[in-house]
């Protein structure tokens, strides 16, 4: 069976100066030379690197004196090392790999290292990696030099842990003292937590009101937002879907109203050609002819008015006859008068009409001598009576012509009110689309009003522009809604906003804060009762996987101590028995400075005692064991341990020092018979042992102070003796 330590390097670790291999391939390793070499130095070394941390079981005063001083001859070394490579086919250790090596290291200034493969691993976490595979600084793995007795001088507690560590009891062990280190940190914290939630709670049901009137006012303010975007939306987009109508609508209106002035412009474009044409023409013709004719006869008629005065007064003297001179001067001044009349008067037919009435009153005053005055008249009286009618026929012409001109006129007039009527309607229609165009351009403004009061009114709830922008944008609401109904529930909102008041978002804040922090201490209160109850659990399993082990095994390690005892000392009975009270063992610092707690009396904290009885000798209590018999005992029980459950190597230094060769004998026989179980690494002076080992190390020391091995091969040298 191949062995569990394959190689143990020393450097710079006591007397170890150089870099020391020993090589393990045999089951039992005998390491020997005079007393002084360094031979329990090695046992140090590997105490020290299994994990002791106490310098006295180091045979030291300080760890720094671990490190090789130097000598006159040798000089000191900078660092001690101790690396202790393992099988590990089992997986004993954690590691990936066949072999595991553990390497401890220290300086000068005190800094220690511990790698397990390269791996570096804090000293705490190195025990349960050792109790899994049965091994302690401590104990019956190694025991030391002057230890032999070391089962019997220990307390009932120690013995116990020893047992333990050999059944591999001690990583239950060590789990159920950290569940136990954890359980009361567990419990002290809860009591922490517990005591900062109650601390909390007050503070957290005040910010938990404010918190339910915020979400009450979000709510509210989230039911009103929806609200006054569907309201203002709708009635923005229905104002300006109004706006852009009535825009619509202005454009074609506008465009009509430009053509129907076009229309206008060319009808009085036309209407003024056509009065251009026809009454200007007629203007003119009137104004030539008729103002011609009626000058000329009223300078004939004012001649005609000379020349017959010129008469008169020339007949004044017959008229007297008739007439008194008052009596003509009255015609006279009436003539003057009526001539004046008559010349302003423009009507040929009321002129005639005034002359032919003054030629009666003149032929009534002259009606006696008639035929006279016809004979007497002038020739030009004549000629200007003939002239003057001439102008009177011309006169009649041209009141004939201007009949038929008058006719002509009528129908250019008739044309003219058509055409006057057309450009009037066309205006009329302009007028019509102006009115519309107003009516729109107030419509217009009436809409940009409404929208701009609504954008009032949204500003004034805080809102943004470029937000009613995009409720604009949407697509129309297919919801039918009461917007009164809307518009008062916006109003009532509102309201129960004012009565809730400002909230500090401050508070909202430490709100969040202090709920996090009440649910994160009550989730790690919950957390915390959970591993309690995990961990309660953890410790009934392990105290009832310890107990029921150690039960079941100490049974039988009691009857295999008897058959060691009596072998050991030639018959005698012995047992091994609990105590009835104990305390358990913090496996963490060295017995002797270990803190211990008072626990239940239980069979998983009782001790271990001893009931021997050796032949012809009455022993009431230990102390009366001689140093050899303590030896003796301690061997019977070591064995009686193996047997059970063998560990996977023991070291023991010197513990057959106490022996006579007959039980020197017994106990390399013994060392033989579980050779196969368990692998040995004896210090030792005594020839019969030295005889069982497979290799001898031998360890001398030089004048240099540097201790310095040499290695034999038994089988090899019972070859060459042979030979």
């Amino acid at each position: 069976m191949p062995t569990f330590l394959k190689k143990i390097e020393i450097q710079g670790f006591k007397s170890f100066a150089q870099k020391t291999d020993f090589n393990l391939p045999e089951k039992i390793v005998g390491i020997v030379g005079p007393n002084g070499s360094g031979k329990s130095n090695i046992v140090d070394a590997l105490r020290w690197a299994l994990g002791e941390r106490a310098a006295k079981n180091l045979r030291g005063e300080s760890i720094g004196n671990l490190i090789f001083a130097g000598t006159p001859k040798k000089p000191a070394s900078s660092m001690a090392r101790v690396a202790l490579h393992f099988r590990n086919t089992k997986n004993i250790f954690p590691a990936d790999a066949e072999e595991a090596t553990l390497e401890r290291k220290v300086d000068k200034s005190g800094s220690s290292k511990i790698s397990l493969n390269s791996a570096e691993i804090r000293l705490k976490n190195l025990a349960p990696i050792l109790a899994r595979a049965r091994l302690g600084t401590r104990g019956m793995t190694i025991i030391g030099q002057g230890e032999s007795d070391l089962f019997v001088k220990s307390s009932p507690e120690e013995r116990r842990i020893m047992i333990e560590e050999i059944l591999g009891l001690k990583e239950f062990r060590l789990k159920k003292n950290e569940a136990n280190r954890k359980l009361k940190t567990t419990k002290i914290n809860m009591e922490k937590v517990a005591a900062m939630v109650d601390e909390i709670k007050p503070h957290l049901r005040f910010l938990r009101r404010q918190r339910r009137r915020w979400d009450k006012r979000t709510e509210i303010e989230q039911e009103g937002k929806e609200l006054e975007n569907k309201y203002f939306g709708f009635h923005i987009k229905k104002y300006k879907n109004a706006l852009e109508k009535i825009q619509k609508t202005a454009a074609p209106i506008e465009s009509k109203k430009k053509t129907q002035e076009q229309v206008i412009i060319k009808l009085e474009e036309t209407l003024k050609a056509f009065e251009k044409q026809n009454y200007e023409k007629i203007e003119n013709s009137e104004e030539s002819d008729l103002e011609k004719f009626l000058k000329e006869k009223s300078e004939i008629e004012r001649e005609i008015v000379r020349i017959e005065t010129k008469l008169e007064i020339q007949k004044s003297v017959d008229l007297r006859e008739e007439y008194s001179v008052e009596e003509l001067i009255d015609y006279a001044k009436t003539l003057r008068k009526e001539l004046k009349e008559t010349a302003k008067i423009n009507d040929i037919e009321n002129i005639k009409d005034k002359v032919l009435g003054w030629l009666k009153k003149l032929e009534k005053i002259f009606n006696i001598k008639e035929k006279k005055e016809e004979s007497k008249t002038p020739e030009s009286t004549e000629k200007l009576r003939e002239k003057l009618q001439n102008i009177e026929n011309k006169i009649q012409k041209v009141r004939g012509e201007e009949k038929n001109l008058i006719e002509n006129q009528q129908k250019i007039n008739q044309e003219f009110k058509k055409q006057l009527e057309q450009i009037e309607n066309e205006k009329n229609a302009i007028r019509a689309l102006e009115t519309q165009l107003q009516k729109n351009l107030f419509e217009k403004e009436k809409l940009q009003l409404k929208i701009e009061d609504l954008k009032t009114q949204w500003e004034s709830l805080e809102r943004t522009k470029e937000e009613l922008e995009r409720l604009a944008e949407k697509r129309e609401e297919t919801e039918e809604i009461d917007w009164k109904e809307a518009e008062k529930r916006i109003f009532k909102l509102r309201a129960e906003l004012a009565s809730i008041g400002e909230i500090d978002k401050e508070l909202l804040g430490e709100a969040k804060e202090t709920e996090e922090r009440y649910e994160f201490l009550s989730k790690e209160l919950e957390d915390l009762e959970r591993a309690s109850g995990d961990l309660k659990e953890i410790i009934k399993d392990l105290e009832t996987r310890v107990h029921n082990e150690f039960k079941n095994s100490f049974k039988k390690i009691n009857e295999a101590f008897n058959t060691y005892f009596g072998l050991m000392f030639g018959g005698g009975r012995a047992k091994l028995k609990l105590t009835k009270e104990s305390q358990e063992i913090n496996e963490d610092i060295p017995v002797q400075e270990e803190n211990k707690e008072n626990e239940k009396d239980s069979e998983d904290t009782r001790g271990v005692d001893f009931e021997i009885n050796i032949p012809r000798k009455k022993i009431k209590n230990l102390d009366m064991l001689s140093g050899g018999e303590k030896s003796l005992v301690s061997m019977a029980a070591l064995f009686s341990l193996i047997s059970i459950s063998p560990p996977p190597f023991l070291v023991l230094d010197e513990i057959d020092a106490a022996l006579d060769d007959e039980n020197a004998r017994r106990f390399s026989e013994l060392l033989s018979k579980f050779s196969d179980k368990t692998q040995f690494i004896i210090v030792t002076h005594n020839k019969i042992t030295m005889e069982k080992a497979s290799i001898l190390y031998g360890i001398t020391m030089g004048e240099d102070g540097v201790s310095k091995v040499l290695s034999l091969r038994l089988e090899d040298a019972e070859k060459v003796a042979s030979a």
